[in-house]
């Protein structure tokens, strides 16, 4: 009887699996292969930049503003004065909350949900970038690695992504961090991560962050997908 309580117990547990089907490994940035990693990669010069402003999301539904203000401010363009931060200008996850991005979605709606792509992207283009978006059912993989290696070589463009963890083997769904550099002979993408209580920069591959990105979105009804965002 116990031995099949066990295997009961084994078959909910795998049942609640993230569904991580044919992902490739993951490598973490602190890692000696993330380092080696980084220290190989082709495209990298962004990193800098955005590691510098990156800050981690304050609430658990907050990877779209952290993601905001981190690519705003390491775009080196005019900033917002902050209250707390008076008189340095800086953005942070409240102040990217201006009249104009409050009615795109209000701070306690987005704190209850978090944002959608569009959403996003609008957020961004309220806050004087311009910014393109894709749904992944509108590129393939080909197209997302060019996509990736034009933005990350541009230094007045960033690129950030929405796509869930599950099919790249991580706990939990939809996310929203910015991408920092590419490394060619792996085909992989340095991913910084805003939940930075939860996971460190990761390497991902360009397969696995297409996977990510072709699921559906359940706030929009549309799948995930990336912001091309400039100055």
């Amino acid at each position: 009887m116990n031995r099949l309580l066990k295997a009961s117990a084994c078959l909910v547990l795998l049942a609640l699996a993230p569904h991580a089907a044919n992902a490739d490994e993951l490598i973490y940035l602190p890692d000696a292969k993330g380092i080696e990693l980084f220290k190989g990669a082709e495209l990298e010069g962004q990193y800098f930049s955005l590691a510098s402003a990156l800050d981690s999301e304050h609430i658990l539904t907050f990877c779209g503003p952290a993601t905001i203000a981190a690519v705003m401010n390491s775009l080196g363009g005019p900033r917002l004065v902050s209250q707390r931060l008076y008189p340095w200008p800086f953005f942070t996850q409240e102040n990217i909350f201006t009249a104009e991005n409050e009615k795109v979605k209000p701070y306690p709606m987005v704190e209850h949900e978090g944002l959608v792509l569009s959403q996003l992207a609008q957020f961004f283009t309220n806050l004087g970038a311009t910014a393109v978006f894709k749904h992944a059912d509108a590129f393939d993989i080909n197209a997302l690695r060019d996509t990736v290696k034009t933005v990350l070589a541009d230094p007045a463009k960033r690129l950030v992504i929405n796509y869930s963890r599950r099919p790249i083997g991580q706990n939990g769904d939809g996310h929203i961090s910015p991408v920092a550099a590419y490394d060619a002979d792996s085909d992989r993408v340095l991913v910084l991560d805003v939940a930075k209580y939860k996971y460190p920069p990761v390497w991902m591959t360009v397969a696995d962050l297409y996977k990510g990105m072709a699921t559906v979105d359940t706030g929009s009804n549309a799948m995930r997908g990336f912001v091309v965002v400039s100055k």
